[in-house]
């Protein structure tokens, strides 16, 4: 292997292929980039069993060839480089030589034959605009949980019906769902038959055809995964998305980014939202002024001692703490209708004060509006712009119960 190219590409694809670098490999040789050449030019890709990445840069090749270096170092090493320096790579036994101006690296390298065989991407399911894509999974992943001992709820479920997506999370206490419009390829995996369960001396007719395909259009992504890949991804140009045997892949032309899929079973939320129609009190607020007003009153809240809001003509009061605790209230102004018949401590609601910053915080409107049918039961929160009540996007919040 011997190849020129200029250090920001590099750099760019390095820093790719380590998105799927292992935090804590199980063995060395995971840590590690594959850099490949051919006649398009160099490859890079890290893979993990987990997570796989792939990009291309052009490059002048001398001489074809095949290393596997430590992915954290090359990583490191391709950031320190002037972008706009030429950077040599040559192969020289089991050294890989990095040449940049006076800067000089001899890398080892590991055996290329122990590194796993990458995974076959899948055939493209639909495209999305990235910018648009990247937004949307922004607005889901809020509302995912952390807990990996509750898998399904580490992930996004993503559903395709027709021309519309669906992402959806929850970690139990919120639930976040965007759906956006996306450019179908008509292109679907066959979806493995899923064994049902049967009453003794019943026979299992297995799943029915809509079954199939509606098992085939939705999928588990981990949350963390799509995060990152989506931000990674984002830009004004395409981006397909396919899935296929346990695995989703996201792709660019030159860059492809995937993934195992999660295999758990998500909560069903259709029909878990309510109507604001349904609402007895709707609350609509600024959603710059609500943020700044619950930092301010959140530093005397916590889990256990929650902000509460309440409505006073057209002012919202936020506040928090009581008795001989610290406390503080803000007011903000707000536009509501309606009243709750079961206010508890002379307030609407109460919430955990970092689930209702995250809820503001991932609404793209410069209103919000709150649609509360009960101080205990979950509230509806979509955003809001003039006549625009941004359907798009629903956002269910837990509130948490006081005592009377």
């Amino acid at each position: 292997m011997k190849l020129r190219l200029f250090a920001g590409p590099f750099a760019d694809a390095v820093a790719h292929a380590a998105r799927a670098l292992p935090t804590r490999p199980p063995v060395p040789v995971l840590a590690s980039i594959l850099l490949r050449t051919d006649t398009d030019g160099l490859h890079l890709a890290a893979f993990d069993y987990e997570a796989c990445a792939t990009t291309r840069v052009d490059a002048e090749i001398a001489d074809d060839g095949t290393a596997l270096v430590s992915g954290r170092l090359l990583s490191d090493i391709a950031k320190t480089l002037p972008k706009s320096a030429e950077v040599d790579l040559e192969l020289s036994g089991a050294r890989l030589l990095l040449t940049a101006g006076s800067a000089r690296f001899t890398l080892p390298t590991l055996p290329v034959e122990e590194y796993p065989a990458l995974p076959a991407a899948p055939d493209t399911v639909l495209t999305v605009d990235g910018d648009a894509l990247a937004d949307a999974v922004a607005q889901a992943v809020v509302a995912a949980g952390t807990d990996d001992t509750l898998p399904a709820l580490t992930g996004v479920q993503m559903i395709l019906e027709g021309s519309r997506l669906t992402l959806a999370a929850t970690d139990r206490y919120r639930f976040a769902v965007r759906e956006l419009t996306v450019r179908p390829t008509g292109t679907l995996p066959i979806a493995e038959p899923v064994k049902k369960s049967r009453k003794k001396g019943e026979e299992d007719a297995g799943p029915t055809a809509a079954e199939l395909d509606a098992a085939a259009r939705t999928v588990l992504v981990p949350a963390r995964f799509l995060s990152e890949a989506a931000r990674a991804l984002a830009g004004e140009h395409p981006v397909s998305v396919g899935w296929s045997d346990g695995q989703l892949t996201l792709s660019t032309p030159g860059r492809t980014i995937g993934t195992r899929l999660l295999e758990a079973e998500f909560p069903k939320f259709r029909g878990l939202f309510p109507s604001p129609d349904d609402a007895e009190l709707t609350i609509t607020v600024p959603v710059e002024e609500a943020l700044a007003a619950i930092k301010r009153v959140a530093l005397v809240a916590s889990d256990k001692r929650p902000i509460r809001l309440a409505v006073d003509g057209d002012q919202l009061l936020v506040e928090a703490g009581d008795g001989d605790d610290a406390r503080a209230a803000d007011r903000i102004p707000c536009h509501a209708t309606g009243s709750l018949t079961d206010r508890v401590q002379g307030c609407d609601a109460a919430f955990n004060p970092g689930y209702l910053a995250d809820c503001l915080k991932s609404m793209t409107t410069p209103e919000a509006r709150f649609h509360l049918t009960s101080s205990t039961k979950p509230v509806l929160v979509l955003g809001h712009r003039g006549e625009d009540t941004g359907g798009d996007y629903q956002h269910l919040l837990m509130p948490i119960r006081l005592q009377s």
